[in-house]
């Protein structure tokens, strides 16, 4: 009798635990639908804001960055690792 009255404890255990992860499957679906719900509206403001304003505010490059990525750009235009005809890799002395 007791292993009866155990099993049927263990039925009625797992059946509310079923019903609390259904609980909670189902708050969790409305928070995230809530939540891309609230993404899909701001992403809707700021398309709009981008084509009423025609621009984004984008600060200006800082003038040593720009300095650095010019020298950057005119060394790997000085540096030629392919040749222009064949595509293969060149030998470069130095």
């Amino acid at each position: 009798m007791e292993a009866n009255s155990l099993f049927i404890l263990l039925i009625v255990l797992h059946g509310l635990t079923l019903v609390l992860l259904l609980f909670l499957a189902s708050r969790g679906t409305g928070l995230l639908l809530d939540l891309f719900e609230q993404l899909d509206n701001k992403i809707a403001e700021a398309i709009t804001k981008l084509i009423n304003e025609g621009s984004i505010d984008i600060e200006p490059a800082n003038p040593i960055q720009a300095f650095v990525a010019q020298m950057m750009q005119q060394k790997m235009a000085e540096m030629k690792p392919r040749s222009a005809e064949s595509g293969q890799f060149e030998v470069i002395d130095g």
